[in-house]
């Protein structure tokens, strides 16, 4: 077994390793890249054990400070498939006592190899990311527990705890697998296990979890990555705890709860295939049936945080243990087959060589199915012609001014892994601008972090405008296209491609900053656009998309209709499933009176998701302005239908009553507008309507 675990291990590497990113990626990759390289603080909740283990990957000497940061999450994937191998094997041999080892180690071999090339683990091997690490603990403490009880041996428990306390240091969100391993701990132990042994697997749990004391003691020293501050018992237990995206704690919506339900029941089908989909049923159905417990027991704790990122989270990163746990019926379910067939062979004395062939046609099934969704996934992860992030955030780099000032959300993490890691346009400021929004739940904005430039003292709530105008006299300013916080300067913003500059004195876009924004947008789209338009690479496909989105904003606000459609329209290429953007290009087409464009558009929107609250509105709004009163009727009763407390739809109706003489039912329908939000814009329009109604 050994050799074999070895072997899979090995195979698992080469495999990730062919398709790992050279370079930084999006998202959070090029935080992590820095925080590893420098020890610094991540985000919430910090991940402080990651951030150690990163650091001695650092110095192996070659490849760059991305490149090994990279190999962490390739190196712990790979270590997770042979982990999950183990496990299903000992599963194997806990459930038939007395059956074929060398079948046992087949059977874990193929649904293993499942794994292997599967999706939702293949991409989070190729980027600094803790989604393996994290995995690994979990099957880590999976085999302790089905250890413990298969030699019966309660020192497992204890070898357990330690590791989960651990594994916090990699994910805070291990904490959800606290009450899962409670209820494992019921069903195993409830009469065997002492309050002093209780005692030691709490006192072994705070131990391991103890890792976090380098939050603290690191954030002493002010790196350049130090989220929160957490020097204080006060700024330690915010960041611990997230407290910056403190509504999506418990904030849940049964529209988006069902699309993600859906997204998530497609991974199956993308990652294991029909016969890996029925394999596995059939091990759920054994397991069940042959240990109920154990099925209970390791089914919630494999599923411990589903239950908090189904309700929003976008990519399968965070079910990889759902996964797992259905590979591991996948190898049940193989086991069970092969050896009813051989039973069912013996039993009738059939000669065995059939048996041999019956089995090997399984076997081939199963590698030829591995085979193809390997060669299938190969083609999505690997990216070996096209690794643009790293090109993309030298090109932002390189549209500003020597000594400019970057105030940026979207940008920071690939712009600040280039000059941390690579000392790349040192001469840049790069305001990071939640450091400015809030710099108590990120960084602090100091002059030692931020030398080239003046930091004025001020109140918390003005500090961005204090440093903006201590320092744009001496400085350009640059802004990166943010729409939830384009409003903070929109009277002083210039479009300047993919960025915007920040004017001393407020003003429209000119003539010739218009002129200078298209030059730079060719440039860009004429740059990137065709091997990202080639690609797979839906994550790289969703940025641009994103950035172009939130250009095509500044344009809208300002009223600049024709300049907002065009990055849309670039923007749908890349996206063409994209509701935003549907719902983008029909707002504009509305404000230039062109209703059929409009219409189509947000019908295109409707047919990808029926239920969206802002096409129907949409859709709703723009009858209603065209006076096709009936049909915006129909819209926003489809809308109350869905969000039976929306103002606007209830508004909308009220005006297709009174337009037909109903005036009781339109009374009602204002009267619910005013209600729902008595202070609100639409309430007073309401207000009117009433008071017209009365007269």
């Amino acid at each position: 077994r050994p050799i074999t675990t070895l072997f899979v291990f090995l195979v698992s590497l080469g495999i990730y390793l062919s398709t790992l990113c050279p370079t930084m990626y999006w998202r959070d990759a090029p935080e992590f890249q820095v925080v590893g390289y420098q020890l610094g603080i991540a985000h919430p909740a910090g991940s402080p054990l990651y951030a150690l283990i990163v650091k001695l990957y650092t110095f192996i000497p070659f490849g760059s400070i991305a490149f090994k940061t990279n190999l962490v999450s390739a190196f712990f994937a790979a270590l997770l498939v042979s982990l999950t191998f183990l496990l299903m094997v000992e599963c194997l041999g806990l459930l038939f006592p007395s059956g074929n080892k060398s079948l046992f180690i087949l059977c874990g071999l193929l649904a293993a190899s499942f794994c292997a090339v599967s999706n939702f683990l293949w991409q989070s091997s190729i980027m600094a990311e803790v989604y393996t690490l994290q995995n690994c603990f979990i099957v880590t403490l999976a085999l302790l527990l089905v250890q413990s009880i298969k030699k019966n041996n309660q020192s497992f428990l204890y070898v357990a705890a330690f590791i989960f306390g651990l594994s916090t240091g990699a994910h805070i969100i291990m904490i959800l697998y606290i009450p899962p391993l409670c209820l494992f701990l019921f069903l195993f132990y409830k009469k065997s296990l002492s309050l002093s042994q209780l005692g030691i697997i709490i006192m072994l749990v705070i131990l391991g979890a103890s890792i976090y004391f380098y939050l603290p003691a690191r954030s002493s020293a002010n790196p350049y990555y130090d989220w929160g501050n957490p020097e204080t018992i006060d700024n330690f237990f915010t960041h611990v705890t997230d407290r910056k995206d403190a509504r999506r704690h418990f904030w849940f919506s049964s529209e988006e709860f069902l699309d993600k339900l859906k997204d998530y029941g497609r991974y199956y089908s993308d990652d294991f295939s029909l016969l890996g989909i029925l394999l596995g049923f059939v091990g759920i159905f054994i397991l069940f049936k042959k240990n109920h417990r154990l099925f209970i027991g390791l089914g919630a704790f494999f599923f411990g945080q589903w239950w908090f990122f189904i309700r929003y989270w976008l990519w399968p990163s965070a079910f990889i243990g759902t996964f797992l746990f259905f590979a591991l019926a996948m190898a049940v379910g193989i086991y069970y087959i092969v050896s009813r067939l051989q039973a069912g062979i013996i039993k009738t004395s059939l000669n065995i060589h059939r048996f041999y062939i019956i089995t090997g046609a399984i076997v081939t099934a199963c590698v030829i199915q591995v085979l193809f969704l390997g060669t299938l996934h190969l083609k999505t992860n690997t990216r070996s012609q096209y690794w643009s992030p790293y090109d993309f955030f030298h090109y932002v780099y390189n549209q500003i001014d020597f000594g400019g000032v970057l105030v940026d959300s979207s940008y920071y993490f690939g712009t600040s892994y280039l000059q941390q890691c690579e000392n790349y346009r040192l001469d840049i400021t790069n305001l990071f601008l939640s450091d400015v929004l809030c710099p108590r739940l990120f960084n602090s904005v100091t002059p030692a972090r931020h030398p080239l430039i003046t930091i004025p003292p001020s109140e918390e709530t003005h500090l961005g405008e204090a440093i903006i105008n201590a320092n744009i006299m001496k400085r350009p300013f640059y802004w990166g296209p943010a729409k939830k916080f384009n409003h903070l300067v929109a009277n002083n913003l210039q479009p300047y491609g993919l960025l915007f500059r920040v004017t001393p004195s407020p003003g429209p876009a000119t003539t010739g900053a218009l002129a200078i924004h298209n030059k730079k947008l060719h440039e860009f789209l004429s740059r990137f656009s065709s091997s990202v338009y080639q690609t797979n690479d839906s994550e790289e496909k969703r940025q641009y998309a994103a950035v172009l989105k939130n250009v095509s904003a500044f344009f809208y606000r300002g009223k600049e209709f024709y300049s907002a459609i065009a990055p849309l329209k670039v923007a749908r290429l890349l996206a063409p499933s994209d509701i935003s953007v549907l719902n983008g290009l029909g707002s504009n087409y509305a404000s230039l009176g062109d209703f059929r464009a409009a219409e189509s558009y947000f019908k295109k929107a409707y047919a990808i998701k029926p239920t969206s609250i802002v096409t129907l509105q949409n859709l709703g709004q723009l009858h209603l302005d065209a006076n096709r009163y009936p049909e915006a009727f129909s819209w926003y009763q489809r809308l109350l239908r869905i969000d039976p407390q929306n103002p606007q739809a209830s508004y909308g109706v009220g005006l297709y009553y009174e337009k037909n003489g109903n005036l009781h039912k339109a009374r009602e329908a204002f009267q619910k507008v005013i209600t729902l939000d008595s202070e609100n814009q639409l309430a007073s329009k309401a207000r009117e309507r009433l008071n017209s109604i009365e007269n």
